[in-house]
Parts: C-alpha cells; sequence; structure tokens
C-alpha cells in the first residue's frame, strides 16, 4: 500500500511547479502557442460523473499549492496547470474561457472542468460566459 502521506506532498509538489511554469508560459508565449498545447479549440468533454482518486488529488493540491505560489496565481495560471496535471494522467478534461460584463465593465475567468466536477475556478464561473473552450479526450 502507498503511502498516502507521500502521495499529498508529491501532488504538491507537482502543482507548486506547474503554477510556476504556467505562470511563466504565459509571460513569454502568446495565446496562440499556448491553445495549440491545451486541447482542441470549441471540443467539449462528457460530463459523465468521474471517481477517479488522482482527480481528487489533483484538486486539492491545486487548491493548497496556490497558497504557497512566489507569485500571485490567477485563474488562468491555475487553470493551465490543472489541464496540464490532469492531461499527464490521461483524464479527459475541458478548459473554458469566460467573459462577463457587469457595470460597464468587462471582466474575464478560466475554468477546468474533468467530468461533472470544476477542477479549479469554481468560484462564480456561473457568472460568466465561456467564450472559448479548449478540450481533451481519454487516449
Amino acid at each position: 500500500m502507498k503511502n498516502r502521506k507521500l502521495d499529498d506532498y508529491l501532488f504538491f509538489c507537482e502543482a507548486w511547479i506547474f503554477l510556476h511554469v504556467s505562470k511563466a508560459i504565459i509571460l513569454f508565449f502568446p495565446f496562440k502557442k499556448i491553445a495549440a498545447k491545451i486541447g482542441v479549440s470549441q471540443v467539449e468533454t462528457t460530463k459523465d460523473s468521474l471517481t477517479d482518486a488522482q482527480l481528487l488529488l489533483v484538486i486539492i493540491s491545486l487548491q493548497r499549492a496556490v497558497k504557497y505560489t512566489l507569485h500571485r496565481s490567477k485563474c488562468y495560471d491555475q487553470a493551465l496547470a490543472a489541464k496540464f496535471m490532469l492531461n499527464r494522467r490521461q483524464l479527459p478534461s475541458t478548459l473554458y474561457f469566460g467573459l462577463s460584463k457587469g457595470d460597464n465593465q468587462l471582466s474575464a475567468h478560466a475554468w477546468v472542468r474533468c467530468g461533472d466536477r470544476i477542477v479549479i475556478g469554481k468560484r462564480g464561473f456561473e457568472k460568466y460566459t465561456p467564450v472559448a473552450w479548449f478540450g481533451t479526450v481519454k487516449a
């Protein structure tokens, strides 16, 4: 039987690293290059319920790692990190980019869904209208 604490620690480290890598990717690469790596444009994955233990570890580790990044981690870099972690585990997921207009001000948000669960960006995602999404399917 695997050591649960070791798994938690390794997932945390992976999430922390991917959050920083995602921030660097956003800063140094144009969106066109990023989009080619995150999935197929305008393709959504199924909303079937997934009970994968690794999915839960990804969600928890990202939530914990966000608190300890060396930069201010926003929804976009968190969504990229989640997408990379889910792709590594061949879990089907969709990254959404949404816009909302309130008080004559446009705001944007990114979130990731895997199965029927929102992995990252859950807070307030309902008020955003998806304008682009990138999905991957299980290989």
